[in-house]
């Protein structure tokens, strides 16, 4: 009967959980009939909140974040006194001589009064970890900031190349018909009917085979959100609504870097890094300092209970590592039975090579922090590359973007004048037909050079450190 109850209130605790979690993903993979029904419509931002709140390790980074604010409020307590309460009863029988008996109660505290520094670099690695765990955060949010991005406008890229296709291929379906009346009137032959019904075919496998690629794609950016496969999702972007060009037609590089050298926590976490990484050093090479402490303990004791004989006294320890070994030495004074006895102390002790680990724990942490310290060049250095290259890559972009709008709209131009001369038999329906996949080719050119150039921009913003649509808005890049 027990064991029922328990699990019967294990249960309840569980659903209590669930429910009030503030931790729990905003969409849940188990969905209900009317979920499976309604569709969820997606664009760039939306995508972006489910993603951030269905993240386990952005989740997970906060929970980290958390255990350092611990630690460091933890290593609080290595400046405040220990206390010890304790109690204890004794009793000897003795053999032709009188029995002892003694019960004592004690309060003994001890605190340490010098350790060379290290609670202090203790606490300040802590208070660096916790800064460590905020930075982890945004850099760990700027990294999927960058996959839902590449898989949003690779989903808007094939839907809209399915587009174009399909387009092409209701132009193609035109000259079918207009092929095969002609051949019903005797001004063609079978031969250009089938050319042309080959051309519509492979236009539809292309349609298809983007349609597929646009739904495998959709799987995938579930996936990513963490949104249950079988919902329905709706991408409501399109190249017209993402596509903005920045308003420069150049960009300071320099100015750009050096903004991303101010802003990226890449940069200042490889500092803070640094920070803990030498203060492990100082600490471990510091190990012969000795540490003092002062302790104080008051008592009574008598042979009944309660106990009635007071007495207290103070002590002082001083210990040290030398050479892998631990010195340790002390000296107190006590008084007991209400002042009617007094007792001075002295003791030392060495405990031989039980620390012989010394020289490689120094040598390992002067090596992490030398480590560390390059780190932070390389950090700048990729930074500043990772700047440069994003902004070769847009503005490669948006020349691209020139260059295939022409090629369209020279497309455009010529077909208006094909489709004349095919009305007049100037020239073959499969002639036209090829212009026409031609043109469809130059739109999806178009389309990727959107998309690239996109792509660029929003590389370009990750790489500053800035939040996204900064390069829309700010003029303090342009050259």
């Amino acid at each position: 009967m027990r064991n029922t109850s328990l699990g019967v209130f294990s249960l309840f605790f569980y659903f209590l959980i669930l429910i009030f979690s503030p931790s729990m993903p905003v969409y849940s993979q188990s969905l209900s009939e009317r979920d499976r029904c309604s569709a969820l419509n997606l664009d760039f931002a939306a995508a972006l909140r489910i993603g951030a709140a269905n993240s386990f390790e952005l989740r997970a980074i906060r929970a980290r974040e958390g255990v350092y604010i611990l630690a460091l409020k933890e290593s609080m307590r290595e400046y405040f006194p220990s206390l010890t309460f304790s109690y204890a009863e004794t009793e000897e029988v003795r053999r032709r001589e009188s029995d002892d008996r003694i019960s004592r109660l004690s309060v003994d505290s001890e605190i340490l009064i010098y350790d060379g520094g290290t609670r202090s670099l203790n606490r300040r690695s802590a208070g660096l970890n916790s800064l460590l765990a905020v930075n982890d955060y945004r850099i760990a949010f700027n990294k999927l900031v960058v996959e839902v991005r590449k898989g949003y406008l690779e989903l808007i890229r094939l839907s809209e190349t399915e587009k174009i296709y399909c387009r092409t291929r209701d132009r193609a379906a035109m000259q079918l018909e207009f092929i095969k009346k002609e051949y019903e009137l005797g001004d063609a032959t079978r031969l250009e009917v089938m050319e042309i019904e080959t051309k519509v075919k492979e236009l539809e496998l292309s349609a298809r085979a983007a349609a597929d690629e646009y739904h495998t794609a959709l799987n995938s950016f579930k996936l990513l959100l963490r949104i249950n496969w079988k919902r329905k999702v709706n991408i409501s972007g399109n190249i017209e609504s993402e596509f903005k060009p920045v308003p420069w037609e150049r960009v300071n590089v320099d100015y750009l870097v050096s903004m991303a050298l101010k802003k990226r926590k890449e940069i200042q976490s490889s500092m803070v890094q640094y920070e803990v990484n030498r203060n492990k050093y100082l600490i471990n090479s510091s190990y012969y300092i000795p540490n003092v402490s002062l302790g104080f303990n008051y008592n009574i004791s008598d042979e009944d209970f309660p106990p009635r004989k007071k007495g207290w006294g103070v002590n002082m320890k001083v210990s040290s590592r030398l050479f892998g070994s631990t010195l340790s030495g002390g000296t107190g004074y006590n008084e007991s039975e209400n002042k009617n006895s007094r007792a001075f102390s002295r003791n030392a002790s060495v405990d031989v090579f039980n620390d012989v680990t010394y020289k490689r724990s120094i040598l390992e942490s002067r090596i992490e922090m030398a480590r560390s310290g390059e780190q932070i060049d390389y950090v700048k250095q990729s930074i500043t590359l990772e700047v440069a290259t994003a902004c070769s890559s847009m503005l490669h972009a948006g020349e691209m973007i020139g260059i295939s709008e022409k090629r369209l709209n020279l497309y455009d131009s010529q077909l208006v004048i094909e489709r004349l001369r095919a009305q007049m038999g100037e020239v073959r329906r499969y002639d036209l037909l090829e212009k026409e996949i031609e043109r469809g080719s130059a739109a999806v050119e178009l389309l990727d050079s959107k998309i690239s150039y996109i792509s660029s921009l929003g590389a370009l913003e990750t790489a500053i450190g800035a939040d996204i649509g900064f390069m829309n808005n700010h003029k303090g890049g342009q050259k």
